[in-house]
């Protein structure tokens, strides 16, 4: 993925190829779906920078997404054991804001979402 510089959000450094590198083509169609049918709900980032949402899919799931040692990483209630759509439609729907200037809040320490994962 590159090097990633701790002064920028390594989110707004991502390509089109990294996603595509970290799930594979088909999970990569199926989160950016997700996205466009605004299935993520409630997008917040973590004081440690990374982004938790809702997503609202066949069921309703909490998801997060951050970097460890500049390793993407996802956690989602749908136990997908990794990377999954759900985690991608978070990163779009991040990108998205970015690109709007929209602000994303940050969550409280003790947000529901956290002890679901």
């Amino acid at each position: 993925m590159g090097k990633i510089h701790l002064n920028n959000d390594p989110f707004r450094e991502l390509t089109w190829g990294d996603l595509t590198a970290w799930v594979g083509r088909d999970l990569l169609d199926l989160g950016r779906e997700l996205q466009r049918k605004g299935a993520v709900k409630q997008l917040s980032k973590t004081h440690q920078g990374g982004l938790l949402a809702w997503i609202q899919a066949e069921e309703v799931f909490a998801t997060h997404v951050g970097f460890d040692d500049n390793e993407l990483l996802c956690r989602c209630g749908c136990q997908g054991g990794g990377a999954c759509e759900h985690g991608i439609a978070i990163i779009l729907e991040y990108i998205s804001y970015l690109k709007k200037n929209m602000p994303v809040p940050t969550v409280p320490p003790n947000d529901q979402r956290f002890y679901l994962l």
